[in-house]
């Protein structure tokens, strides 16, 4: 099922995330020249001003850093509630979504997720949405 979410500004330096995005792959910039990650994609690195980019694949791994959960409706094809994460990927970089798939489980700082990718209406347009899901621990058979 697709939920109509607002429509991003995609511009000149995030059209490739939303690209590896429709394919299910969660690639941030990093910088050719020192290797520096980035989010959100920007002209040139922060860390050496190094104009020159490449797109690297992340594991899709991460833990909880904050989070928030709304019971507001802001957009009325959202439905309430929904919990919003900020995940520090295994990385480095710090990317924000929706904590979907977590029934039972509370969200809370240190909460180790992986990315999973939703069918969304971007506007009027079909697209990916990397949300994330926490790992279930498996328990041993007793």
């Amino acid at each position: 099922m697709s939920v109509k979410r607002p429509q991003p500004r995609i511009g000149q330096y995030d059209r490739p995330y939303w690209q590896f995005a429709a394919n299910d792959e969660l690639r941030v910039q990093a910088c050719s020249r020192c290797g520096c990650l980035r989010y959100p994609p920007g002209p040139a690195c922060p860390q050496c001003l190094a104009e020159e980019t490449e797109w690297r694949l992340l594991s899709g791994r991460g833990r909880v850093v904050t989070w928030t959960t709304f019971h507001r409706a802001y957009f009325p094809d959202i439905p309430v509630p929904y919990t919003v994460v900020s995940v520090e990927t295994v990385e480095g970089p710090l990317l924000i979504g929706n904590l979907v798939d977590g029934e039972g489980v509370e969200p809370a700082v240190g909460l180790p997720v992986r990315a999973v990718f939703e069918d969304v209406l971007l506007g009027s347009e079909q697209g990916r949405l990397c949300q994330w899901t926490p790992i279930q621990k498996s328990t041993p058979d007793t």
